[in-house]
């Protein structure tokens, strides 16, 4: 058995604001993402599969993927571990149809969420809103249709409450652990800390116990994939427009349609990338 982790920071428990989650603030990089991760880690060693997991992949995915150490692997001799960026695929580099499940740890809800902790979806920057085939996403969706193209169930998901209420009655079978309650966009109710971790403990064991049943749903889109966002500003949707390919509904949306849910993918992130670093470049 291999299991991949992607990991993001905003959903994690004791955070509330971006400087948590910069490298502008020492105090909280790594720390809260790191204790996590060893739960995660214990859930694994307690489980009865623990002796047929030979790779525990984590791909650190918040920002540019500098979060973790690299001493972290000294912790279970199967952690390998992605970091730094660009990279194709960003948040699920390296996964391929090998794996066995996929957990998402430290996700947050989408754009827009009521009470989500620093919502937002690939960007807080430059997407007001993003859907696919109709339906709007959150980045643990995006990402869990990336695993499902290739066969792979996401089993386990810890994140803040908004993002449980976007999930729960999407992802069948995939156990959704809440690390907090947003009361607005950054301040939240912290669940205690040795009840969060007892149930990242059961939580892991659940999720293996599911994976090796086969009693979780798949989560893919249908091709066509079509591809629509809308961004903050027409400046970002002129820049957005650098990309081939790309059709303008009207002035700060666009639509990108493939047969390809990886091009579709790469493409997503080309466009927000370009939107991003476009305006930046403006000032």
């Amino acid at each position: 058995m291999k299991i991949y982790i992607s990991t993001d920071m905003e959903g994690l428990p004791g955070i509330n604001s971006w400087h948590q989650v910069s490298d502008k603030d020492p105090r909280y990089l790594n720390r809260y993402l790191e204790e996590t991760l060893r739960w995660v880690i214990e859930g694994i060693r307690a489980s009865k599969q623990n002796s047929d997991v030979d790779q525990i992949f984590i791909c650190d995915s918040h920002a540019l993927g500098e979060n973790i150490s690299y001493d972290f692997t000294e912790y279970d001799d199967r952690i390998y571990l992605v970091r730094g960026g660009l990279r194709d695929y960003y948040m699920m580099a390296g996964l391929d149809n090998s794996f066995s499940t996929v957990f998402f740890v430290g996700y947050h809800a989408g754009v827009g969420a009521i009470h989500g902790t620093m919502d937002h979806t690939y960007s807080s920057a430059s997407v007001h809103t993003m859907k696919i085939n109709g339906m709007t996403m959150n980045e643990t969706l995006i990402n869990a249709a990336f695993a499902g193209e290739m066969g792979i169930p996401v089993s386990l998901v810890i994140g803040d409450h908004a993002l449980v209420e976007e999930l729960k009655d999407v992802l069948k079978g995939t156990v959704l652990i809440e690390t907090k309650k947003g009361l607005s966009r950054f301040a939240a109710i912290m669940k205690p800390k040795d009840l969060l971790r007892k149930e990242i403990l059961e939580g892991v064991k659940i999720a293996l116990d599911r994976t090796v049943d086969n009693s979780i749903k798949i989560y893919k889109f249908t091709p066509p994939y079509e591809l629509d966002i809308e961004f903050n500003s027409t400046e970002m949707t002129d820049q957005s427009m650098l990309m081939p390919g790309l059709k303008r509904i009207d002035g700060r949306r666009i639509k990108y349609t493939c047969e390809s849910y990886e091009i579709l993918l790469q493409t997503m992130l080309a466009v927000v990338y370009t939107a991003k670093i476009g305006t930046e470049m403006g000032k």
